[in-house]
């Protein structure tokens, strides 16, 4: 599958075997464990000491993937482009394209599962989250907002068909107020490509069908309290209203 990141440096297109830096590096750092030809994954660039040794070092790699704007390098700059992802989307051992002028990336020997995620908006801002039912297929006994696999050409179709199906809402008690940019969740050897929307809605009736067991309006601060599907957090980052965390 292919992601979309952010190209912060561009180089040559690069295609090697990831290696995810862990912090702190097992056993401490060995250079015997960090082979050069890799595509190096880091959670920063200069944080801390561990990630200052691990990007010292970056000429060796044939790109470099991080989670935060690098700051100015402080010796050479790398050799290879540099992009920014989040960096749980990748395994050490994945073998990994990256196009060296785009923002993206391609891991060949991961599926991608697109999906919707609608969030539901009452009046006074709380929102619906929904509780997962044992009968649905992944992620069973977590927290979610109106999701379901992208089976249509249109993602916004297969919103209102989700929100309906799970809710039993329909498009005249909805409005539309925001579309987000796709956000990426890994699952073992799957990727789910989440597009995600926020309805307004003009009801908090609403009628469960077997996905779930439960439904409750809450504030939007609740996702970061509970145990909810994953980047559900990131999913509603991309659509809520402005100034709202």
């Amino acid at each position: 599958m292919w992601l979309d990141g952010e190209l912060l440096v561009p180089g040559p297109t690069a295609f090697a075997p990831v290696l995810v830096w862990e912090r702190p590096w097992p056993g401490g750092f060995d250079a015997s464990q960090d082979p050069s030809g890799r595509i190096l994954v880091v959670p920063g660039i200069r944080d801390a000491d561990s990630e200052e040794q691990a990007a010292g070092t970056h000429p060796r790699y044939a790109a470099l993937i991080t989670d935060t704007s690098p700051a100015p390098w402080k010796g050479r700059e790398p050799s290879g482009p540099v992009l920014r992802f989040d960096r749980d989307l990748f395994r050490t051992g994945d073998p990994a394209r990256v196009e060296g002028d785009t923002s993206r990336v391609e891991l060949p020997e991961v599926e991608e599962v697109p999906v919707v995620t609608a969030f539901l908006e009452g009046p006074d801002g709380r929102i619906l989250l929904l509780r997962r039912s044992s009968r649905v297929g992944s992620f069973q006994g977590r927290w979610a907002g109106v999701s379901g696999y992208l089976e249509s050409e249109s993602a916004e179709a297969q919103a209102y068909t989700e929100i309906q199906e799970e809710t039993g809402l329909t498009p005249a008690v909805l409005h539309l107020e925001r579309t987000g940019r796709v956000v990426y969740a890994r699952d073992g050897q799957r990727v789910f490509s989440v597009r995600p929307f926020r309805f307004r809605v003009t009801t908090l009736d609403v009628r469960l069908d077997w996905e779930h067991t439960e439904a409750e309006w809450v504030d939007p601060a609740e996702i970061g309290r509970r145990e909810v599907v994953p980047k559900l957090d990131r999913a509603w980052a991309a659509v809520r209203p402005e100034g709202n965390r």
